[in-house]
């Protein structure tokens, strides 16, 4: 099976030789998938390729590409349409829908394509504020969002096109998006069980020791939801891949400053940032310095968490 890079790269060629329109939009939650979908909703024709921030930054191939329509990310260098809310992503596209202030992407999508007063394409966006705001009320919102989460990358490009086409009710009692569902909830259910057993401090800072499969956002939303007003959740991802998690659920501490400080983006209230490097000790005590900093701490109260539960200890910068 190709791995998801060699997949792009031939969707790609093939819309390229077909003279296809070419849409870039976010893998990793609803807000993406959804401009996925309003893009199909627009051009039917049309080929969607799914990438991540780090992606767009770290590839050539994207790069290389002049694209018909960018959503929720950072702009690869040429397109012709973008919209997108994150106040790190610098506006490039011929023609901008960008307002840091939207709750979603898919707010400013469904404009960009001209497709405000099409119930299908509103209703998917409401979803996709819910699920990108951390308000998550309905349960269509709910399973959608595990429904992402669940899914390969074959399996979200299937996805985004169903909502596209289909009722939303077919979609969620397609067998094969209830599977997607079942997988990503067993994930989400551990990572509640994990946040349960954590404590309650303002200023939440963990380490694990090795990914442990759980859902690293949810864990930062639900940390906050217990009195966190800040998040930064560290984990490798391999030996030369360190992945960092950040949230606030104040006024004062705009995550998307740390992020960009740690070579990546996000929005006030959550962030995010791959870092390569070796060894990945020496990155964890970079990040930590940084958070350190961020937070006006002298000292930081970290918890390492690993397979058989979690230890506290105190880092000096």
């Amino acid at each position: 099976m190709f791995g998801s890079s060699v997949y792009r790269a031939l969707s790609i060629c093939n819309a390229l030789i077909a003279g296809k329109p070419l849409a870039l939009c976010d893998i990793g939650d609803l807000d993406g998938l959804v401009c996925a979908a309003l893009f199909k909703m627009k051009y039917r024709r049309g080929v969607v390729v799914l990438a991540s921030p780090s992606d767009v930054r770290s590839s050539r191939v994207l790069r290389a590409v002049e694209w018909t329509f960018v959503a929720d990310l950072p702009c690869p260098g040429k397109a012709m349409l973008r919209a997108d809310h994150h106040a790190s992503n610098t506006p490039c596209a011929k023609e901008e829908f960008y307002d840091p202030k939207a709750p979603a992407a898919a707010v400013l999508a469904l404009k960009a394509l001209g497709l405000e007063g099409f119930r299908q394409a509103e209703r998917l966006v409401e979803l996709a504020v819910e699920t990108d705001t951390a308000k998550i009320e309905s349960g269509e919102a709910l399973a959608l969002n595990d429904a992402v989460k669940g899914a390969g990358y074959r399996g979200k490009l299937k996805l985004a096109e169903m909502l596209s086409t289909m009722e939303l009710e077919r979609v969620l009692s397609s067998r094969e998006v209830k599977k997607w569902i079942e997988r990503y909830s067993k994930i989400r259910l551990a990572t509640e069980k994990l946040a349960s057993e954590l404590p309650v401090v303002e200023y939440f800072v963990a380490v694990f020791e090795k990914d442990m499969r759980i859902s690293y956002r949810h864990l930062s939303i639900l940390m906050e939801r217990k009195g966190a007003k800040f998040t930064a959740i560290i984990v490798p991802k391999g030996f030369f891949l360190t992945r960092v998690y950040l949230g606030s659920s104040d006024q004062v501490h705009d995550v998307s400053k740390l992020a960009e400080k740690l070579g990546g983006g996000g929005h006030p209230f959550a962030a995010g940032a791959s870092i390569r490097g070796y060894p990945v000790r020496e990155i964890v005590k970079r990040v930590l310095r940084e958070v350190a900093v961020f937070t006006g701490q002298r000292e930081l109260k970290v918890y390492v968490v690993g397979k058989h539960g979690f230890k506290l200890t105190l880092f000096n910068p």
